[in-house]
């Protein structure tokens, strides 16, 4: 009895101080119990914070029309994490501020709409577009801030046709390749956007001169680049501002009016469910979309112009 006290009164420190992480998405733990890192092997909405430690590589790839993450809470516990990779996954953000050793991130295809890499100044490889466009889900990221990535190697944003800028200051001496460009997805006719890639020297970049001359920059003629040392997105703020969208709720149908033309055309409405899963694509009859048809909920309207998009949320009654 007294050595069954003394073993109890040894474990109560450990017990009172083990320190565990939050994983509310059932379908992220259950990779991670699956992965054999979550170690109580229980749906419980947590797991230790030392099961996080010393994993390096995280793949969380489940096939598209799988179990699909909607939150990533608890990424942010796996601080020795040198790669993570995943698709067709539903969360629209990842807190990676902590994981100051990711090395390589390749997430496609899952409904991405901002991403912080400030912190990830070992980043060597990244992978943040959209692959298979036939399963119609998609990335929407317009800004990717990669000012502090000074290591990047790679970066694939292929089929991310909301991307409007990407800043990549004090790249000045590096090796880069950059993957733009469109596959052809479920739009009948791909429309055309134009990025614009910020640096420090926007005319050495543009003519290939050093220090840009090891820069390999893949493109097609859906998707036109520029460098400049400010990007401005004047037109942006004239696309948002430009076009409404009513009523809000709707029933039965959807108006989209356009105050101005000002050189802007409207080209498609795409219409996505609230976890950014696709649902069809508009192509005229702008001013009475039907929605009849359309589930009661709330629905994501991204109006395409061929000077930006406008992102919109419509509850449908």
């Amino acid at each position: 009895m007294k050595n069954l006290i003394l073993t109890i009164l040894t474990l109560v420190p450990f017990i009172a101080t083990a320190q565990v992480t939050l994983v509310p998405d059932p379908v992220f733990e259950q990779l991670l119990i699956n992965m054999s890192i979550d170690s109580d092997g229980i749906l419980n909405g947590q797991m230790l914070t030392s099961d996080a430690q010393n994993i390096t590589q995280l793949n969380l790839y489940t096939g598209a029309g799988s179990f699909r993450i909607q939150n990533m809470t608890g990424i942010e516990a796996f601080t020795d994490l040198e790669s993570i990779e995943g698709d067709f996954h539903a969360f629209n953000t990842i807190n990676l501020t902590n994981l100051t050793k990711l090395k390589s991130i390749i997430l496609p295809s899952n409904v991405i709409n901002n991403i912080d890499l400030s912190t990830n100044t070992d980043l060597e490889y990244l992978s943040i577009g959209n692959g298979d466009l036939e399963f119609m889900q998609y990335n929407y990221i317009w800004y990717l801030d990669l000012s502090n990535n000074t290591k990047l190697e790679y970066l694939n944003t292929i089929n991310l046709f909301g991307l409007k800028k990407i800043n990549l200051k004090n790249h000045n001496a590096n090796k880069l390749k950059i993957s733009l460009g469109w596959s052809h997805g479920p739009f009948d006719n791909p429309y055309h956007y134009t990025v614009c890639i910020e640096v420090d020297d926007p005319v050495a970049a543009t003519n290939k001169a050093f220090p840009y001359n090891n820069w390999q920059i893949f493109n097609d003629s859906y998707v036109n680049y520029y460098f400049d040392d400010v990007c401005t997105l004047s037109v942006e703020k004239f696309v948002n501002d430009n076009f409404k969208i009513y009523p809000n709720p709707a029933t039965e149908y959807v108006s989209i009016e356009q105050k101005e033309t000002n050189g802007v055309t409207l080209q498609s409405v795409q219409i996505l469910d609230s976890s950014g899963k696709w649902i069809k694509s508009v192509k005229d009859n702008f001013n009475q979309i039907d929605v009849s048809n359309l589930s009661k909920g709330m629905y994501l309207f991204v109006i395409q112009t061929d000077k930006g998009n406008k992102t919109e949320k419509i509850v449908i009654k």
